[in-house]
């Protein structure tokens, strides 16, 4: 099993990313797939998901009154 993962495991020690990095990265392309209510382009999408991390946008929910 180790060997299968063996890649994965070598990578993490190259660059020690930790996992509350991960998941607001995930959570931003989550929250992009929300918005945009579906891409038609993987690329335009991952494009936008960088854009998000450089700028380090983050998203304002606003609710409407009812």
């Amino acid at each position: 099993m180790l060997l299968d993962r063996l890649d994965g495991i070598l990578n993490y020690c190259r660059t020690k990313v930790r996992f509350g990095v991960v998941e607001g990265i995930n959570g931003n392309i989550k929250t992009l797939l929300r918005r945009g209510r579906g891409y038609k382009n993987l690329g335009y999408l991952l494009l936008k998901a960088k854009r998000m991390a450089v700028t380090k946008t983050e998203f304002i929910v606003v609710r409407k009154a009812a």
